[in-house]
This record gives structure tokens, sequence and C-alpha cells, in this order.
């Protein structure tokens, strides 16, 4: 049976509405998760010090310029590289640890470290968004395990 082009359009809108409608709650949730990422990135303390750095209280956006975005800097002046491809580097060796660690462990030392805060815990909802929100940064870019941050 011979379909008409008519039939082959109408097959093929009703295959993307069908993928769309499926993808449809996980591209939501991923989203969810990236905002709800952004939001802990730019305002949680974690229970850190209450010390703060120009004026506002400590947070990963404190020292992580413009959401991770560009280069940082750390209270003592020094250059941080930007989070653009940390979510593209992870797993790395750690000189300072003097193992490999996951982007997980990168997030609960500077939080801990950083922040002097309560780290949140492998697994968490809060850990899955941080990372949600970092992976988004690196969205396009190169994964090159082990590599250099920007």
């Amino acid at each position: 049976m011979k379909k008409t082009r008519t039939q082959l359009v109408v097959g093929a809108i009703a295959l993307i509405m069908t993928q769309a409608a499926l993808a449809s709650p996980a591209s939501q949730a991923l989203a969810k998760a990236v905002s709800a990422g952004a939001h802990t990135f730019n305002t949680d303390t974690f229970g850190g010090h209450e010390q703060s750095f120009h004026g506002t209280k400590t947070t990963c956006s404190t020292c992580h310029i413009d959401g991770g975005r560009v280069m940082g800097r750390l209270p003592n002046g020094k250059r941080i590289p930007s989070l653009t491809n940390a979510a593209a580097i992870f797993p790395r060796y750690n000189p300072k640890m003097h193992k490999v660690i996951t982007l997980e462990t990168q997030i609960r030392s500077c939080v801990q470290n950083g922040l002097l805060g309560h780290p949140p815990a492998y697994g968490s909802q809060t850990m899955a968004n941080m990372v949600a929100y970092l992976g988004s940064l690196a969205h396009g870019q190169r994964v090159m395990i082990g590599g250099k941050p920007h």
C-alpha cells in the first residue's frame, strides 16, 4: 500500500508530537533542576559562616562571578577559572586530595572549605540540582575528562 504525501506528513507530525510529549516531563524536570541549582548557587550559604564579602553573605556566586560564567575571584584576590566547562572535565585528579575526584566531591569541598558550610549529601536533590546547573553551563563544551578548567 502506497502512502500519500499527506499521510506521510501527518505520520511524521504525529511521531514528532509523540516524542515531544514523551520528552516533555523529562525536559521540564531537568529545567526545574537547573533553575533550582542556579538558585542554590546564587543564594545558599549552606549554613556557612556569617562573614560577608563585599557586604553580602558568602555563597557560591560570591567567588564564582556571574553564576560561574566568567573568571572568578577569591576573597584574597586570587583569580579562579570560570565554571563553564566544570561538568565536562570531571572526574579529575585533585593534587591537594591526592586522588581522582568527581564533580560532586568538588562541590562538597567548595561548600565545606570555601563557604565553611554543610555540603549537600551525595545523591541528594540539592546535589543533583547543583550538578544539573553546572552541566547547563558546560552545554556544548568538549568533554575532556581530567582537563583544565577555563
